[in-house]
């Protein structure tokens, strides 16, 4: 997809809201092309600013469009509350030494 930018290719781009968070579709001639991640036919940003990192610094779009249309806010990955929980005991408690 970067190199379609780079080659003026791309003649138009979107930051679509999903269930989840936000998709990156770019239109190049008749046909739209959504960014995919490796393990997911789609690459969800948790949040409209990391979509718009990603547009303006990867991708080097500083205009695009953006429909938030379909847009449900939900969790991107599970919960680990075994990972909370074993967190919860590595913290420690701040102790101050006496001065005197």
């Amino acid at each position: 997809m970067r190199d379609l930018v780079a080659a003026g290719v791309a003649r138009s781009a979107r930051v679509v809201g999903r269930r989840g968070g936000y998709a990156i579709v770019i239109s190049c001639g008749t046909s739209e092309m959504t960014l995919a991640a490796v393990r997911s036919p789609v690459r969800l940003f948790a949040s409209l600013d990391t979509a718009c990192e990603f547009m303006r610094g990867k991708l080097g779009l500083p205009a695009f469009e953006v429909d938030a249309t379909n847009f449900e806010r939900a969790r991107l990955r599970k919960a680990r509350p075994d990972r909370a929980e074993a967190l919860r005991k590595t913290k420690t408690l701040m102790r101050q030494t006496p001065l005197l």
